[in-house]
């Protein structure tokens, strides 16, 4: 408990000293937040009690900088979601789940492309447009999700901006 205690303030302090998107249209579709960051990331834990420390920061991380990160282009964009498909074991994440403190962005589960609902070609111009107009951080930030997280959740999934998985995926999976 001391060191998800840790994680959490290390947490709270980088998102407190980072700088919010660049386009301002992301910022006014952040979702309206009845919990504090602090008091989400203790929901986060309670919900995926494998979590840690460094699940939390890339939790924030990705609400604070979306899918950027990992880009080059579309073409690179769907072979790694490829890639990751045809190893993927079943996660044991949501279909979708918004990201905290402020909801900025969704993590969009690969089983979605899998099983067809979300077209791939949908699935990567969604990422490669969340990631445009949003500041980039230092690469040395970048973090994977903890091992006991992976072992215990299977995460594929990727990061959309929420105006856009509102308006174009979750109505592909609204169909369903």
């Amino acid at each position: 408990m001391k060191q998800i205690l840790a994680g959490i303030a290390a947490v709270l302090l980088f998102a407190a000293c980072q700088p919010k998107p660049v386009d301002s249209e992301v910022s006014s579709q952040a979702p309206e937040m009845p919990l504090t960051c602090a008091d989400a990331l203790l929901e986060y834990v309670e919900k995926y009690p494998a979590a840690e420390s460094q699940d939390l920061y890339k939790l924030v991380f990705q609400d604070l900088y979306g899918p950027g990160h990992l880009l080059t282009d579309s073409a690179a964009c769907a072979h790694y979601i490829s890639e990751e498909l045809s190893e993927m074991t079943d996660s044991k994440l949501p279909l979708f789940e918004y990201t905290l403190c402020e909801g900025n962005f969704v993590r969009v589960n690969l089983s979605l492309v899998a099983d067809s609902t979300i077209p791939l070609d949908v699935l990567t111009s969604a990422v490669m447009r969340s990631a445009k107009g949003i500041a980039q951080p230092d690469r040395r930030f970048v973090i994977s999700h903890s091992q006991s997280f992976k072992n215990a959740y299977h995460p594929h999934y990727r990061i959309v901006r929420r105006d856009i998985f509102e308006n174009e995926i979750l109505p592909l999976i609204s169909e369903q």
